[in-house]
């Protein structure tokens, strides 16, 4: 059976990508004060730096940058497509087959 997609599905579905950015921050954070602690309670020397280094030029651009960013992230492109897809097709086709289909002279 085929699905009708509504305003809700995508309501649902952009509350979906916005709880994932939430929780994928939040885990972020973590990770991120795990390694501050670490470093701050005796982790010293090349291992602690290079553990450092790998996590601010590889895992951070990695978790935020390309997953959660606001402005050019997957994230922020999928919210950014579903707001299209709402937009274009519920917001204006949608209303437009409407109206020829109830108009009698179509």
């Amino acid at each position: 059976m085929a699905s009708i997609l509504t305003s809700s599905i995508i309501v649902n579905a952009k509350s979906s990508v916005s709880n994932y950015v939430t929780t994928a921050q939040g885990l972020y954070d973590e990770l991120s004060n795990i390694i501050n602690t670490l470093r701050s309670s005796g982790f010293m020397g090349d291992g602690s730096d290079g553990f450092n280094d790998f996590f601010n030029s590889k895992a951070t651009p990695a978790l935020v940058e390309n997953l959660t960013e606001p402005g050019s992230s997957i994230t922020a492109g999928i919210d950014s497509m579903l707001d299209s897809i709402k937009e274009q097709l519920l917001d204006t086709v949608d209303p437009q087959l409407g109206d020829i289909n109830r108009d009698p002279t179509q």
